[in-house]
């Protein structure tokens, strides 16, 4: 039970890390502005788009490579913009993703390391703990030995 908190506890650090990474900041950050831009590029550039809300939901769209096909590219300035920005939202998406990919590696590692090593110290406080009671016996039976010698050596003198 103890343990299962723990991995909880440990669960809702990672989330904090990640969430708190300035990098991730960064790339979400640069994903919006880009939307925006782009946005405002497909509200230009395409004659079927007919507010900036549209064209950033066409953007947002485009970027994460969903592609609903609600609304249709009809100009080649239009298709160049959604190339540039399929490829610059696959970057984005995949940085983010490594981003997190990394931290929850890096917590995994760290925390089951730490676990392993713990677990590790107590079986070689248990082994150290049974090396002295038997030190403890052994000595016992040395000195219960020695007197038995010095019982014989004194029997023949």
């Amino acid at each position: 039970m103890r343990r299962n908190l723990s991995r909880i506890k440990n669960f809702f650090s990672l989330l904090e890390t990640v969430f708190n990474s300035k990098r991730l900041r960064t790339i979400l950050g640069a994903l919006i502005f880009f939307v925006g831009v782009f946005g405002y590029l497909f509200y230009i550039s395409e004659p079927d788009i007919n507010s900036y809300g549209d064209g950033i939901w066409l953007a947002l769209v485009t970027i994460t490579t969903v592609g609903y096909g609600d609304i249709e590219l009809t100009t080649t300035v239009g298709r160049f913009v959604a190339s540039a920005l399929m490829f610059l939202g696959l970057g984005l998406i995949a940085t983010v993703t490594a981003i997190i990919s990394a931290k929850f590696t890096k917590n995994y590692v760290d925390h089951h390391t730490n676990d392993d090593v713990l677990e590790k110290l107590e079986e070689l406080e248990s082994e150290i703990e049974k090396l002295k009671e038997l030190e403890k016996d052994e000595l016992e039976k040395l000195s219960d030995l020695d007197s038995e010698i010095q019982d014989i050596k004194d029997k023949f003198q």
